[in-house]
């Protein structure tokens, strides 16, 4: 999950998961054969290489040489080959999948969906409730649930019909998890389905981000062998490059003294305002969502600020020592 030494540890979970399934047939179905053929493909691809802590090692450990220092996105023939396998094996269990429904007759009468929910171990009177007053949502749900699954494997590969059939299967899968409490099945197929989503798709919804949140220029003292390294670990986890960085030793800023920067960071916004030490930490971790992790250290009411401002002013007040 973490993405941590996971060149070694894909196969450790693999081999993990094949042993659960032998060891307890009973308690197996068929989700733990999808989990299993995915995370096989996923030992043969690089993950790790993306949004992961061994990302985050390897660009802290070009920055703690060079500050400016970028390593740039992992691309790979191969993980573009193992992503293919991903998406062939979704499309061709949602096309058995719908291959196996037809051939029962309460698919056939649309009375499935109905069915399903009269059954002892999914049984939920208040749906049921509903169902038997609106009967009209049986058909719906029990066709739609068809025309979603055969219609995936063919249209799925279309540019323009693909937001649409991935957006049908995310709906179809939340359904199941929130209506039948197949929690663990509705995640694995969501997240196999993920490998659906397009690059670009990504990179507009970063671009989106980044002009949202404004520019932030970190000014740092560059003198300081503590201060580079906090920044080095502190900008490894901003994937998206949204903070700046200026060492005020050599390029003084316009905006804050040499004073003022003697005794604390400082974080510069679009605005101009300046944000000093603990302030520009706060600010920053809720917009970098690679810094997300840190927020419930900078939020928890009252004692964040409480705490936090005295810690910080200790730590650099004795930069020099640490």
């Amino acid at each position: 999950m973490l993405g941590w030494r996971t060149s070694w540890v894909k196969w450790a979970v693999l081999i993990g998961h094949i042993s659960y399934d032998y060891r307890n047939p009973i308690m197996t179905y068929g989700v733990d054969s999808i989990v299993a053929c995915l995370l096989l493909i996923l030992c043969f691809a690089p993950v790790g290489r993306a949004m992961s802590l061994d990302r985050v090692r390897e660009v802290r450990s070009a920055k703690r040489k060079s500050l400016g220092a970028s390593p740039p996105a992992f691309t790979s023939p191969w993980a573009f080959a193992c992503t293919r396998l991903m998406q062939i094996q979704m499309a061709v269990l949602f096309f058995f999948s719908a291959i196996s429904k037809l051939a029962g007759d309460d698919w056939w009468g649309g009375d499935a969906i109905w069915w399903l929910f009269t059954n002892s171990y999914y049984y939920n009177n208040d749906i049921l409730n509903l169902l038997a007053s609106q009967y009209w949502l049986v058909n719906v749900a029990t066709y739609g649930t068809i025309l979603i699954e055969i219609a995936f494997p063919f249209l799925i590969w279309q540019r323009r019909s693909r937001p649409y059939m991935l957006a049908a299967a995310l709906f179809l899968h939340l359904q199941f998890a929130v209506l039948m409490h197949l929690y663990y099945f509705s995640w694995v197929m969501i997240m196999g389905h993920m490998s659906f989503v397009r690059p670009e798709w990504l990179s507009g919804l970063g671009a989106a981000w980044k002009r949202k949140m404004g520019e932030m220029e970190m000014i740092y003292d560059g003198a300081c062998g503590f201060c580079k390294r906090s920044m080095a670990w502190f900008l490894a986890f901003d994937g998206l490059r949204q903070i700046q960085i200026r060492d005020f030793r050599t390029n003084p800023s316009p905006i804050v003294s040499d004073e003022q920067m003697t005794k604390a960071v400082y974080l510069v916004l679009p605005d101009g305002r300046a944000l000093p030490g603990f302030e520009a930490y706060r600010y920053v971790v809720l917009r970098v969502p690679g810094l997300w992790w840190q927020v419930p250290l900078f939020y928890v009411p009252l004692f964040s600020r409480l705490f936090g401002h005295p810690i910080y002013n200790w730590i650099a007040a004795n930069r020099s020592r640490l």
